[in-house]
């Protein structure tokens, strides 16, 4: 950092992609400030699932995601950037100062902070999960009514009702198959699910064996309990028919409503709703000197994987290198 305060690159957001881009930044000699609203890094694999397998980063055939999340801020974090944790991002403005033009970023807490080029990998936005479309469902939050599987071990021995037709729904199918009491019980509304065929295979496998139980089509109705959820009521959407489920544990895995923030506010060129459109041949958006990186980053064919953002990552932070220096983009092979 100079003494005026001024970074190469500043990156929003500490996940899997900021942390690859600190990497890449870093290894090309570049100053980097990190800038996390989160109070941890990681971002939503900390948040979300630190003990959910992780299955399609590249080198790793399966790693827990806390483990990838430590093996990312070891690499990520090895040239020694500024980190910033706990603040979210309100303003991005352009100064020049003494003939240089600078990107200026302030924060609910601080700022401004000032860099020559700007990474953004803040991953979803500001999210919060999908909710069942049950009366009073909110007065359950605390009293068995789950939305993340943050520890595995919070479901020992519990009787769990997981809903939801996606990926994490069948991840924990089968990863809570250790911990909670059989069978455990999914619910999906579709009489087929949008998860990895291999998930769906393994846990109709696992239901002939009397370990899960799959309730498709249906859809939950009704939770029971005195204080804390003991039942749900669930119901056939083809034929009507209900029916009742003993649960001590309900865990609604619905996706998540997410949001760009104050980001949306910065005359970025959106690619849908969520995400902001970017040249996937230099990640960078509308704005000079701009990038974006990792599920936040969209274009037409984009698929949303951890190793895509990590690619995507090294791109930006090597794009942002050469338009900083006025040179050709390079990699800078990180070997021996």
């Amino acid at each position: 950092m100079s003494q005026n305060g001024v970074v190469d690159i500043t990156i929003l957001g500490a996940g899997p992609s900021g942390l690859a881009a600190a990497y890449y930044a870093g290894h090309r000699d570049a100053s980097v400030r990190i800038i996390e609203s989160l109070e941890q890094i990681g971002g939503q694999v900390a948040a979300v699932y630190p003990e959910k397998h992780v299955f399609d980063v590249a080198g790793h055939p399966k790693i827990q995601g806390q483990a990838l999340v430590e093996l990312c801020t070891e690499q990520g974090l090895q040239y020694e950037p500024e980190v910033l944790l706990g603040e979210e991002v309100q303003t991005l403005e352009r100064l020049n100062e003494n003939g240089e033009e600078l990107l200026s970023v302030t924060t609910d807490k601080g700022g401004p902070y000032l860099s020559r080029a700007l990474i953004i990998t803040a991953g979803h936005g500001a999210f919060e999960p999908r909710k069942l479309g049950v009366d009073d469902i909110d007065a359950w939050e605390g009293k068995g009514l789950h939305y993340f599987v943050r520890e595995k071990d919070v479901f020992r021995d519990r009787t769990c009702v997981i809903v939801g037709g996606g990926d994490s729904a069948l991840d924990w199918t089968l990863g809570l198959q250790d911990t909670a009491k059989h069978p455990i019980a999914l619910v999906h509304r579709r009489d087929n699910f949008r998860a990895l065929e291999t998930s769906v295979n393994e846990a109709k496998q696992l239901e002939t064996e009397g370990r899960v139980k799959i309730l498709t089509p249906y859809e939950v109705r009704e939770v029971h309990g005195d204080g804390h959820i003991s039942a749900v009521t669930v119901e056939n959407t083809q034929s009507g028919e209900t029916e009742q489920v003993e649960c001590d544990a309900l865990i609604t895995l619905l996706g998540f409503h997410s949001h760009l923030g104050a980001i949306a506010d910065w005359d970025l060129e959106l690619e849908g709703k969520r995400q902001i459109k970017i040249d996937p041949t230099s990640c960078e958006t509308n704005l000079p000197r701009v990038y974006a990186a990792g599920d936040v980053a969209g274009y037409p064919g984009k698929i949303t994987l951890i190793t895509i953002g990590m690619g995507e990552a090294a791109i930006a932070a090597n794009n942002a290198v050469a338009a900083i220096r006025g040179e050709k983009v390079q990699p800078k092979y990180s070997t021996d």
